[in-house]
């Protein structure tokens, strides 16, 4: 196991299933909350129940945490631990409904400083893209048969969405509730794997 030596001496783990370790004895020796005050103001953070019946936004985030496989990327491991710190800072209750508006940019924006908290902030530009791009799909309306758009064309050829999906599918994974979001990253994930056998 790869690691480095990050702030008072911890060393931070290299591969998915060693970073799980480390956040589960986070989680169990109570420092977890100082060391990601980011994603412990998740705890209450009100969800739409019909695509997030789990529960809160912690809830939820636990929950996708435990949908990475322990052999992927460590930036996929971390990409989805913060993919919804934004959602702090941006809930409210609007037309009769919980809405989130702008969370992936604000959560982006909040990445670099976590992981030089961390010790490595040499993820932080791919993590911080990652959890920026985590609800890409909505945008993008595929119907089945659809014909991908130039920018589209562009996006799947970007080097870091391959990783991207792995964290789409763990926020899907995470999700218990009326949402296609899973359907849609398989859809695009197709079109991927398409376009790479073209």
């Amino acid at each position: 196991m790869r690691t480095e030596a990050a702030q008072g001496g911890e060393t931070i783990p290299k591969t998915a299933r060693h970073c799980r370790e480390l956040v589960d004895r986070w989680l169990a020796d109570g420092s977890f909350d100082r060391r990601l005050p980011e994603v412990a103001r998740l705890r209450g953070v009100p969800q739409p129940e019909v695509y997030h019946a789990e529960g809160d936004a912690f809830v939820h985030t636990m929950l996708a945490l435990s949908a990475v496989d322990g052999g992927a990327d460590p930036r996929v491991f971390w990409g989805v631990l913060l993919h919804d710190i934004g959602k702090a800072e941006t809930t409210e209750f609007i037309s009769g409904r919980w809405r989130a508006w702008g969370h992936a940019e604000r959560g982006a924006a909040m990445v670099p400083a976590v992981m030089e908290r961390l010790g490595i902030p040499e993820l932080a530009a791919d993590v911080a893209w990652l959890v920026r791009h985590h609800t890409f799909h909505f945008s993008w309306n595929l119907a089945p048969a659809a014909r991908l758009t130039r920018n589209q064309h562009r996006f799947l050829d970007h080097p870091l969405l391959p990783l991207l999906l792995e964290v789409c599918r763990a926020d899907a994974d995470g999700s218990h509730g009326g949402s296609d979001k899973g359907d849609k990253i398989e859809q695009i994930a197709d079109l991927l794997n398409d376009e790479r056998r073209a």
